[in-house]
């Protein structure tokens, strides 16, 4: 599954594979840009991101809006990508995440307080306006994914939540239905978007519209992980708490509820395969299979430049508590792979410009 170049995947499902074999790969070719869960994983793809949307997507001449999906981290760096300048917001975006101070704790309280920072910096001191250019941007429509939950999970009571985790985790081994009564997906859509989606897995859809009141509320629900962060809950739903979307969406799997498109689905990511739910990453067989991301197609880091980074590794959430004695440490290492993660960006920028992205590209 490498490139040439030893540094970035670029693969595809069937017929997007079929598609850029025979035609390579053009913004107007692109309908829809999913975005993972995955916290600090973020950061070792968040150069290739500034590229798919300063370089790549600005040369779009076709009108037709695309939609952009995400949950959790992939939500925010999405509504980073929709502002009038997105290079800039996702340098922010990367700037502030790597930012997180968690010196003294990182209790629920810790957690919390920095995941507000990080919002402040990327859409304060503005942040009416900040909302208001991404759901009047012409160029995307903008989908956050959530779940609204049910049972133990519905619970301000983080023992409740646990014991209700740790019976889903269980099931998980031998079922994708293991949240089952506990999770429905909520996604929250740019009312101007006229997708309509049908649950195919299991879990049923609440569909619901991104407005200015509810914008800051659906995109800190979208990565709010239970037990570890604070409920968040809708004045339009009160009864409900909204969780990490990552829970059902973890890696964002089309065929789950995405309605079908004619246009390809440009996915960048920081592994070379896809975990549908969050305890999928707790079992190595667990994958997303080929034939639920045909026209999917995926770009992301080699096994061999994640480990030439710093640690040897992407970087992780547990790094915040590995490091909390020396951040400035942290700080560095995790700038040094967002640095090298513009290389990334420049790659794939050359494959498509150059045309070899025919030759590069490889089933999935």
């Amino acid at each position: 599954m490498e490139a040439p170049s030893q540094d970035l995947v670029i693969a595809a499902g069937p017929s997007a594979l079929k598609h850029i074999r025979e035609n390579g790969l053009s913004p107007n070719d692109i309908s829809t840009i999913f975005g993972a869960s995955g916290a600090a994983k973020w950061l070792a793809i968040a150069g290739l991101d500034h590229a798919v949307f300063s370089e790549f997507m600005p040369k779009r001449t076709d009108p037709k809006p695309v939609d952009l999906f995400g949950t959790s981290v992939g939500a925010f760096k999405l509504s980073a990508s929709a502002r009038k300048d997105p290079g800039a917001a996702l340098l922010a975006t990367a700037k502030a995440y790597v930012e997180q101070s968690y010196k003294s704790a990182t209790s629920l309280a810790a957690i919390d307080e920095q995941t507000s920072i990080v919002l402040d910096k990327v859409f304060a001191p503005h942040t009416q306006g900040s909302i208001d250019e991404i759901l009047s941007n012409e160029r995307y429509r903008l989908h956050i994914g959530t779940v609204r939950c049910h049972g133990g999970l519905n619970s301000t009571n983080r023992a409740r939540q646990g014991l209700a985790l740790a019976r889903a985790g269980l099931l998980a081994i031998a079922t994708q239905r293991h949240l089952r009564g506990l999770a429905e997906r909520a996604v929250f859509s740019d009312p101007r978007s006229q997708l309509t989606f049908t649950a195919r897995d299991g879990y049923d859809v609440r569909h619901d519209t991104l407005t200015p009141e509810n914008f800051m509320l659906a995109l800190r629900a979208s990565g709010s992980i239970p037990i570890y962060m604070s409920s968040v809950r809708l004045p339009q739903d009160p009864e409900h708490i909204y969780h990490d979307g990552g829970m059902l969406d973890y890696h964002p799997v089309p065929s789950t509820f995405w309605p079908a498109t004619e246009g390809l689905i440009l996915y960048p990511h920081f592994y070379d395969h896809f975990k549908m739910r969050w305890f999928d990453k707790f079992y190595p067989w667990r994958k997303a299979p080929q034939s639920q991301l045909d026209k999917v197609v995926m770009i992301a880091p080699s096994r061999a430049w994640v480990k030439a980074l710093p640690d040897g590794k992407i970087p992780s959430r547990q790094d915040f508590p590995k490091y909390q004695k020396n951040e400035l440490e942290r700080f560095d290492k995790w700038n040094e792979v967002v640095a090298r993660s513009h290389n990334l960006g420049a790659q794939f920028i050359e494959a498509c410009r150059s045309g070899k992205i025919a030759e590069y590209i490889v089933p999935i």
